[in-house]
């Protein structure tokens, strides 16, 4: 998820500016001075710095000036500064899927090859993606972007329904209709409410993974005329217009909060989502993590664990930067397993390398992340399509289908496959 991004344990978004900005190719004396380019996120970018800080105590002729924006101002200047080869910072926090549109047009510099190997050989595929073009790198990841295989639970109205965690697809399919309550024909209560955004799409993808399909060829074209996918979609429909256990207000608007909200505010019993959700739990609801709501394994909807990843947050050098060594030597000092797991802990990621996600220290750190480290190398990377676009496309054709403006499954495939066709790049 990137345009709601996760927040730390301890803190929600701040709209305050840290630091200055500085010319990439500026210095005071012999010290070279860089300037990193980040949006408005208060965990994140204390960690930056205390991570900046440390990093000076050890290179003092090098200093990081900060420059955080509000999250579509920073998109747009973010963007704006690749495309025109000018200006710009020495070093970006970068969602991945950015690495798509600028990795092969120069913008981006080339990760150097010791690091690109340190990075290669533990990382999860997923993670980098988005960040590689004929076999060269050109970002660094710091997190495992996933929206799969984890749910929150409303553990009260667990309780008061005598209801337990399911543990395969068909005791989730019935724990959400025992969890669903109705006044008349309207849902007061729902038990799973897997329609926003994010869900539906990753859902799909999965469900079709999961029963050992594949939704791409090997051109890379979208070819969704297949049983999996079939029953992947069927079985999505069913959840809402015959089960009835949601609504497609995630999707259609009207709503004042998100699902993994109202979940908090009691009115839903289990929300597929990300990590990033949990701190909101805490902050803006006040409840307990383990007492109050539980973050726990989700079913697959096949025999196996599967799923597909997009690229998540990265951090990428300036291919024009003047301060190009001193940007990697950052970049590397980042990537230590200490350094990298201490930010992924403050800012609730999902670490990238499995030598952190590994560690038992992290899981410690973050008890909620353990249904997920334990399935990362079951992912794969989503593709090399605009995945806002993928995701559109997906939600706008489930909801047709859903309201009836396409009569069945098998059509609604074909017009599903035809729109994601249109979006890759020739």
């Amino acid at each position: 998820m990137k345009k709601l991004v996760c927040c730390g344990l301890s803190a929600l978004l701040s709209a305050t500016m840290f630091g200055c900005s500085s010319s990439s190719g500026g210095s005071d004396g012999d010290k070279v001075e860089l300037t990193f380019w980040g949006h408005q996120n208060e965990p994140w970018a204390a960690s930056y710095q205390e991570i900046a800080r440390e990093f000076e105590e050890k290179n003092p002729d090098i200093h990081i000036n900060f420059e955080f924006f509000p999250y579509d101002q920073f998109e747009s200047k973010v963007q704006t500064s690749l495309i025109s080869k000018e200006g710009g910072a020495d070093i970006y926090e970068l969602w991945g899927g950015w690495g798509l549109d600028f990795a092969s047009t120069g913008a981006l510099a080339e990760i150097p090859e010791n690091l690109s190997k340190t990075i290669h050989d533990d990382v999860y595929p997923s993670t980098i993606g988005a960040l590689e073009y004929e076999g060269k790198l050109y970002g660094l990841p710091m997190e495992f972007n996933i929206e799969n295989g984890a749910m929150l639970v409303n553990k009260k109205l667990m309780s008061e329904n005598n209801l337990k965690t399911p543990t395969t697809w068909k005791e989730l399919r019935e724990t959400a209709k025992k969890a669903t309550k109705k006044d008349g024909d309207t849902i007061t209560i729902k038990g799973f409410d897997f329609v926003n955004w994010d869900s539906v799409p990753y859902m799909f993808l999965s469900m079709i993974l999961s029963t050992g399909g594949t939704y791409q060829n090997e051109d890379g074209s979208f070819n969704l005329q297949t049983p999996q996918a079939k029953a992947a979609l069927q079985e999505l429909y069913d959840m809402v217009k015959v089960d009835g256990v949601t609504t497609m207000e995630g999707l259609d608007g009207g709503g004042d909060m998100e699902g993994y909200q109202q979940l908090y505010a009691g009115n839903v019993v289990m929300v597929p989502r990300g990590p990033w959700t949990i701190a909101e739990g805490i902050t803006s609801f006040g409840l307990e993590y383990g007492k109050d709501f539980d973050y726990v394994s989700m079913p697959w909807f096949g025999d196996k664990p599967a799923f597909a990843a997009e690229t998540g947050w990265s951090m990428a050098v300036n291919g024009n930067s003047k301060q190009q060594e001193a940007a990697f030597k950052f970049l590397e000092y980042f990537f230590q397993d200490d350094v990298l797991m201490k930010h992924n802990i403050a800012c609730s990621q999902i670490p990238p390398k499995k030598s952190v996600a590994s560690n038992p220290e992290f899981i410690k750190q973050m008890p909620y992340a353990e249904p997920l480290v334990k399935i990362l190398d079951k992912s794969q990377f989503i593709g090399h399509f605009n995945t806002d676009q993928f995701k559109e496309k997906v939600n706008a054709t489930f909801q047709k289908l859903v309201r009836g403006d396409i009569k069945n499954v098998d059509q609604a495939l074909i017009t599903m496959e035809k729109e994601l066709n249109g979006i890759i790049k020739k």
